[in-house]
This record gives structure tokens, C-alpha cells and sequence, in this order.
């Protein structure tokens, strides 16, 4: 019967076909080679299929069990995720995280942060959106995202905690006919009076 499958007889199927041989498979699991052919035996018997041909030299698996394999590593990744998860709701660990990103805020610095995060918490599900301008704030305050990366130090609201990250650096540039390129060309600096003596055209992303 399926119902009497255990998860130990999964992990030694499993273990069989990654390494290839009752023996190896036992060595894997620090158990006699007797117990591991049992385990497979049994399971094959409940299942009512041939996991492995044990015809030649070694054990080759059969179609059949090529097609199982693939539902016990789900089944045992999901067993895998589980015990995480419970895990870090023992430890109070957060089920999920979701962060909303400034769009002037180098998107490679979040991916290589969510990578790590993956890595020391890998039971926490991440959910990342990235809005302009106004945006990461009002993602906080209508509580849909609980961390917000936002570009700029003007904003300031009681119900906020800000800590500062990075800095990012933004360039301002002109067209080739714009009197300041001249200046540029020549080499010479440009103090900020004389940027206030033009017109700044900014770009908004309404995406």
C-alpha cells in the first residue's frame, strides 16, 4: 500500500540512484547494505512496480523508477522545507519578507542581499516590487511591504525607522550645445551657483 511508504524509504531510494549501488547508498546512510536492499524491496512491493533491475553487476533503475524518483525528491524537499519553516517560527523567524526598492536604488546590491538571505534563511519566502519616487513610502505606510529602500535623505515620518545603507551617486549631464558642456571641455570646475543659474529637467519613471 502507498500509505505505508515512510520517508526513510525514500531517502534510500533516493540515495541508491545518486549514488548508483546498494553499497554506496549504504555507506551514505552509515547502514548495513542488508538494510538498504530491504528498504527498496518493501517499497517496491508497496508501490506494486521495479524501482531498480538487479540483473547485472550493479543496479540499474527501471523507466518506472526513473519516473518516481522525480515525486520522492519533490516529496522530500518539501518534507525539507517544512522542518525549515518550523524551525524558524521556533526561532521567530519571519514567513515572509517583502520589500519594496526605490527605482534610483542599484537593483544588483538587492539581488546579491536577497542571495544571502536565501542562503541564512532559506524557509523565508521574499516578495520584491520596485516603485518610483514616492513609491517605497507608501508601501510602508498602507503596511504592504514591511522594508522599504528608498533614494535620499528627506523623508521623515514617526511611524518610519530610517537607517542609512549606501550612498548613490547621481550625475547630472547636459546636452553637447548646452553652454556648460563648453565649460567642461575646458577643464575648468563648475561650482553649484553656477548650476542653479539653469534649468534642471528631471525624468520621472511613472512605471
Amino acid at each position: 500500500m502507498i500509505d505505508a511508504l515512510t520517508l526513510d524509504q525514500l531517502r534510500v531510494f533516493a540515495a541508491v540512484a545518486d549514488t548508483g549501488s546498494f553499497r554506496a547508498a549504504a555507506k551514505q546512510l552509515a547502514r548495513v547494505q542488508s538494510a538498504v536492499s530491504h528498504a527498496i524491496a518493501n517499497m517496491e512491493t508497496q508501490l506494486g512496480v521495479k524501482l531498480f533491475d538487479r540483473g547485472g553487476h550493479r543496479p540499474v533503475m527501471t523507466p518506472e523508477g526513473q519516473a518516481l524518483l522525480a515525486n520522492a525528491r519533490d516529496i522530500l524537499l518539501r518534507v525539507d522545507a517544512m522542518r525549515a519553516r518550523a524551525q524558524g517560527l521556533g526561532e521567530g523567524v519571519e514567513l515572509e519578507l517583502s520589500l519594496v526598492v526605490d527605482t534610483l536604488y542599484p537593483i544588483a546590491q538587492v539581488g546579491a542581499a536577497l542571495n544571502r538571505l536565501r542562503v541564512a534563511y532559506p524557509s523565508v519566502a521574499t516578495r520584491v516590487a520596485v516603485l518610483p519616487l514616492g513609491g517605497p513610502i507608501a508601501a510602508l505606510l498602507d503596511s504592504s511591504h514591511q522594508l522599504g529602500i528608498i533614494a535620499g535623505e528627506h523623508f521623515r515620518h514617526p511611524r518610519i525607522a530610517m537607517q542609512a545603507l549606501s550612498s548613490v551617486q547621481m550625475v547630472a549631464v547636459v546636452g553637447a550645445s548646452h553652454p556648460l558642456a563648453a565649460r567642461v571641455a575646458d577643464g575648468a570646475p563648475l561650482a553649484t551657483p553656477e548650476l542653479a543659474d539653469h534649468l534642471q529637467v528631471v525624468q520621472i519613471d511613472p512605471s
